[in-house]
């Protein structure tokens, strides 16, 4: 969700906060309180307590003689209205508000009176300090989140990484320079190494959020796991799977890579470089058929399958909506073998040749 974020003694910025009560919390630090004091179809989000907490006081709120009849207390944001729920802040409500609250504001008690300073907006040269001390603090918030995370689900971790401030400030760097993908090659290590399923979701739209925000983009690569169940899926093209009506399912498969994506870099790019030239950190096998490229630009994931000729988008491949006659019972070789069944009552008898794959 683009939300107009005002935090105190700064100039307010867009962001991209990600969805859900989870991000909103983190946005203003605690439990979020919504007021809707303008005419607009905004909202403005704020820490429900900030006042208590002692929070730094941020901004004013005005009547419409100009008299000041609340301060807010901490971060808070401005975002859309939906039908249902908030939504995208829209450009021109975004610059609207953006200048309504550009001034940082000190506050005075005078003769038993408050009163809001207006502070001098920073010169273009101390914006562009501000912005990258904001992006240094929202990479040690990740970073620290991260470190939270992996702490309380790997042990393998903890025994690593006994230091308690070495490792949050190495992702801290690794998310300022842009290295987003070494992030998240460490989080789909955990979830297989830990066998999760579905914790580590809101740190997955956290990293996809802060890409957004900065203009990164990234990719991954995520190849089947070797489990019994998907021997017969291995190597397959994509009209082969449609035929016998089996699903690719993400539950089979495991990232094995995640990198920076360059700007201009393709996917027949990426397919030649992990057949040709593997990078060395590289551990799966050269990119195939049956393999799935996901890339990560703007804030949002786009799955491609590694077919025989070129590739297939996959809209459904991170938990899309799937119709109730192609939902899977069972697992995919019993699939495979109620396929060949009604194959065989349908099919002449007459041996069928073998497709060769152009990818292997």
């Amino acid at each position: 969700m683009n939300v107009l974020l005002v935090e105190p003694g700064k100039i307010p910025y867009a962001v991209d906060i990600g969805d859900g009560l989870e991000a909103m919390q983190a946005a203003v630090g605690g439990d979020i309180q919504a007021v809707y004091p303008y005419d607009d179809p905004v909202a403005l989000v704020c820490n429900e307590e900030g006042k208590l907490m002692g929070l730094p006081l941020n901004r004013a709120l005005r009547d419409d003689e100009g008299n000041i009849y609340d301060i807010l207390a901490g971060n808070f944001f401005l975002c859309g209205l939906g039908e249902e729920k908030f939504a995208d802040l829209s450009p021109d409500l975004m610059e609207k508000y953006r200048k309504q609250f550009e001034n940082p504001e000190q506050f005075v008690r005078i003769a038993g009176k408050i009163l809001a300073v207006k502070q001098p907006i920073p010169s273009p040269e101390k914006q562009e300090v501000q912005m990258d001390q904001i992006r240094v603090d929202e990479s040690v918030n990740l970073a620290f989140d991260l470190d939270a995370f992996f702490r309380e689900y790997s042990d393998v971790y903890l025994d690593m990484h006994s230091d308690f401030h070495e490792e949050k400030e190495r992702m801290a760097d690794e998310l300022f320079s842009g290295q987003t993908g070494k992030i998240r090659m460490r989080v789909a290590g955990i979830i297989q190494e830990e066998h999760l399923d579905g914790e580590a979701d809101f740190l997955l739209e956290r990293i996809a959020a802060y890409e957004k925000e900065y203009g990164i983009s990234s990719y991954s690569i995520y190849q089947l796991d070797l489990s019994n169940n998907t021997d017969d899926l291995r190597f397959m093209s994509f009209d082969w799977l449609e035929k016998k009506g089996l699903l690719i399912d993400r539950d089979n498969y495991q990232m094995v890579y995640a990198a920076e994506l360059t700007p201009g870099e393709t996917l027949e790019d990426i397919y030649t470089r992990f057949n040709i030239d593997h990078p060395k950190d590289f551990r799966g096998h050269s990119l195939s058929v049956s393999d799935v490229v996901v890339l990560h630009e703007k804030g949002r994931d786009t799955a491609y399958y590694v077919d025989s000729i070129g590739f297939k988008e996959l809209p459904d491949f991170f938990g899309g909506v799937r119709k109730p006659e192609t939902k899977r019972d069972g697992s995919l070789r019993e699939q495979l073998d109620d396929a060949k069944k009604a194959a065989a009552k349908t099919e002449p008898k007459s041996p069928e040749k073998k497709k060769e794959l152009e990818r292997s």
